[in-house]
């Protein structure tokens, strides 16, 4: 697919991964709408790149997300990309007494239905264009789970496995519309270090958490793009790689490694 030309929706566009493939676009003479909960932040990072293009929304919330789809048809009926980034990482230990279950899926909230949501209701504008695409962002810990983060790596492989599937049904449609599964290692820059970390400051320069070796924001932005470029059904760059291979042959050893940081 020509990466130029578009309109290219971006859920969590305001930070981390989805900010840094909007800047992206918006080099490569698309136009790029961010999507973020926050409107002080949109309007912050709309300040600092000039000719981005801000939509305030939750795409946690029903109501929210066809909202967002109207303006979308209303606005921009020529919008063709959909990039999945909006996502949160929470440490908690299930025997925490004072965890409540509602707290439990805010992940599976926002992380989940949030891509499931957002594509349902932008499809009928998708599937109207000449050429389209959707791009998801799993994990590589949606091939392993991460004992601290119980329910993130279970959304993680929702999100791959409901990609694959709406890749095969959009096949069997005959639409052009292109499905891309991006499966990022942890990566620097991110608010999803921190978690992992405990860190206080965000640095660019940490090598691995619990040794995972990270990768950069812009490295994963040339895998993406180059991946985008190519219609390629999954991007699996730097260590996701081997933690594909490891979910096949050894979950339970690596998964048991991972857990050993936790505190008793």
């Amino acid at each position: 697919m020509k990466l130029s030309n578009n309109t290219i929706i971006i859920t969590g566009g305001t930070s981390g991964i989805g900010l840094a493939f909007a800047k992206e676009f918006l080099k490569r003479g698309n136009k790029v709408i961010v999507i973020g909960r926050n409107q002080q932040t949109i309007d912050q990072v709309m300040k600092e790149h000039k000719g981005l293009i801000g939509l305030q929304g939750d795409v946690s919330n029903a109501d929210s997300v066809r909202k967002m789809a109207a303006f979308i048809k209303e606005n921009y009926p020529e919008a063709n990309v959909l990039f999945h980034s909006a996502g949160i990482m929470r440490p908690f230990k299930l025997l925490d007494e004072m965890l409540e279950i509602e707290h439990l899926t805010t992940e599976v909230e926002t992380n989940l239905n949030g891509t499931m949501w957002m594509t349902k209701a932008l499809l009928p504008q998708l599937t109207e264009q000449n050429e389209s695409m959707i791009v998801t962002v799993s994990s590589g810990l949606s091939y392993i789970t991460s004992p601290m983060h119980p329910v993130y790596s279970a959304t993680k492989a929702g999100i791959h496995m409901f990609t694959d599937a709406l890749r095969i049904q959009l096949n069997k449609s005959g639409k052009n519309v292109h499905v891309m599964e991006l499966v990022p290692p942890l990566v620097t820059e991110t608010n999803l270090v921190l978690h992992l970390g405990a860190e206080t400051n965000l640095e660019s320069s940490v090598k691995s958490v619990d040794g995972i070796p990270n990768m950069s924001l812009a490295t994963l932005v040339k895998h993406g793009i180059k991946g985008m470029e190519k219609n390629k059904k999954r991007v699996v760059p730097g260590v996701s790689k081997f933690l594909c291979l490891a979910g096949k042959f050894f979950p339970d050893l690596l998964s048991s490694s991972m857990a050993k940081g936790m505190e008793s």
